[in-house]
């Protein structure tokens, strides 16, 4: 249940499916997938000279323990010790090759070197720096990749060197057949606190809590998360099935295919949200979306990460146009008196992701401490209510969307941003009785720009519509920030305006997950600071 290390029996047969060392055996060419929040303290406005970019908040230290401390730390040692003799090994056209698995019974005399891998040549230092590769609509905004996997894993053993080398030679593989983007294949590996916990290391980043006093969220508390993204859905299948050895047909999230990348991810439909966490609903589509989120993965046997990581849970994604109304179609209408706009990329029929209304990925990188070259991110599971959000007139949608004063011809002109009305908060919940959803968000800003870089996907995971909210961040704080900002609105002239009625689109939306996770770069992507624990 939590990121705890599993200690099965000799039945468990996963572990003797790992590679027992050195380089791991790369699959032939015939093998293309293609073919089968804390409570913390709030960030300062515009203006400040505090450079939140300097290090992600830390929580207090884990309890270490003791066992891992004489073992897998100085396996980690070993690990080290045998990239460094071996070299920077390379492949030509692709990622550098395996990582040799070092030995788990090598002692060190004094503190274990860093148990680290020179990026792969060719790929981006960060994990998280996708802009490069992703398709632009008419106005330059970013489309995301149209189908998203994100696996929660929990440990299968305790962390050691051989596992790094495991889990960073099945991602290279990967890396190696498709190429690094949409067209091909995106990867994010991040670590959550359960995780820091075992290995005794002080966590980057806090364990989620709720955030306004309207919601009840299940605090997911998985060891890592693993996001997989491609316009191309059965690439993804594969790749999943390859890592964890599960496959769509499991039950765990079968769906319709939604094929190539035939529209674009964040485009069409009017205007566009401004959104934050729990933001305007974001893709979905006839793709993966039948299989519940929080399909459990049942320690799914098999699969390049066997006996290091153990797959909990399951979530499927979609976002691009045509995508929401193929699952409406395919849902039986999802309880809706009218489709939802054919060339919407998102459920609730407007853009998100417009390149001013982001944080870029810059923003978001750290630049110094145990995260330089990383992010946070936030993942949180967000039911929608389209029923009555589509029972709003298009005037009334577009007011809780951006603001009152906005509207539906001035929505559709939005290209590169949805700006706020200069009026205030406050001054517009007097006057109007209610505030939009991008106007409220405006008022967290570092520089005029946004906190955090969103990457959120629509889902049909639960049965009915729904949002994976994905959050890129310097700092939690920034989400946090970001998120309390949603329902801070208040008016004494205007009582009809709560955390949750009247105030954006917070009404239409129901949180049911939190998470965060420390996004490591990804040198350090398997098993980050494990030679950081303090040893005694």
């Amino acid at each position: 249940m939590s990121g705890r290390v599993d200690r099965r029996g000799a039945s468990d047969d996963r572990r003797d499916a790992a590679p027992a060392s050195g380089r791991v055996d790369r699959p032939g060419a015939s093998d293309d997938g293609r073919d089968a929040a804390p409570a913390s303290g709030r960030v300062d406005r515009p203006g400040a000279s505090d450079d939140r970019r300097d290090a992600a908040p830390a929580s207090g230290r884990a309890t270490r323990r003791g066992a891992l401390a004489a073992g897998g730390i100085a396996a980690g040692g070993a690990l080290a010790a045998a990239w460094l003799a071996r070299g920077r090994p390379s492949e030509p056209g692709g990622p550098g090759g395996d990582v040799p698995a070092g030995s788990s019974t090598g002692t060190v005399s004094d503190r274990p070197a860093r148990v680290t891998v020179p990026a792969a040549p060719g790929l981006p230092a960060a994990q998280h720096a996708w802009d490069a590769t992703l398709r632009r609509d008419e106005h330059g905004n970013a489309l995301l990749p149209r189908h998203h996997r994100l696996l929660l894993l929990d440990l299968a053993r305790e962390p050691d060197a051989a596992g790094a080398a495991q889990v960073e030679n099945a991602l290279r593989r990967l890396e190696r057949r498709h190429a690094h983007g949409p067209d091909g294949l995106l990867t994010l590996l991040a670590w959550g606190p359960a995780y820091f916990a075992v290995i005794g290391a002080p966590s980057p980043v806090p364990p989620a809590v709720p955030l306004d006093a309207d919601e009840l969220p299940e605090i997911d508390d998985a060891a890592a998360l693993l996001i997989l993204a491609s316009d191309h859905e059965r690439l993804l299948d594969a790749a999943e099935r390859e890592l964890v050895g599960t496959d769509a047909s499991d039950g765990a999230a079968a769906g319709a295919s939604g094929g190539g990348a035939a529209g674009a991810s964040g485009s069409g439909g009017a205007g566009t949200s401004g959104s934050a966490a729990g933001t305007s609903g974001a893709g979905a589509a006839g793709t993966s979306g039948s299989g519940a989120a929080g399909t459990s993965g049942g320690g799914a046997s098999g699969g390049a990460f066997a006996g290091v990581l153990r797959l909990r849970e399951r979530r499927t994604g979609f976002a691009g146009a045509g995508l929401p109304a193929r699952a409406q179609r395919r849902g039986g209408g999802l309880g809706l008196a009218r489709p939802i706009a054919a060339e919407a990329p998102l459920f609730m029929g407007f853009k998100s992701g417009l390149r001013r209304n982001q944080a870029s990925e810059e923003d978001v990188t750290i630049a110094a401490g145990p995260l330089a070259g990383g992010t946070t991110l936030h993942l949180s599971a967000i039911a929608l209510e389209l029923r009555s959000w589509y029972e709003l007139s298009e005037r009334d949608r577009v007011a809780r969307m951006y603001a009152p004063q906005v509207t539906p011809a001035q929505a559709t002109r939005f290209t590169d941003d949805a700006p706020a009305p200069r009026e205030s908060v406050a001054r517009t919940a007097t006057r109007h009785g209610r505030v939009g959803h991008v106007q409220a968000l405006a008022t967290v800003r570092r520089d005029g720009r946004p906190l955090i870089l969103r990457r959120d996907v629509n889902t049909l995971d639960d049965g009915g519509p729904g949002l994976h909210f994905v959050a890129l961040q310097r700092s939690v704080d920034d989400f946090v920030a970001t998120r309390r900002a949603m329902t801070a609105a208040r008016s004494r002239a205007a009582p009809q305006l709560t955390g949750q009625l009247n105030n954006g689109i917070n009404e239409w939306m129901r949180v049911t997950r939190r998470a965060n996770f420390a996004v490591p770069p990804r040198r350090a992507r398997a098993f980050p600071l494990l030679e950081e624990v303090d040893r005694g």
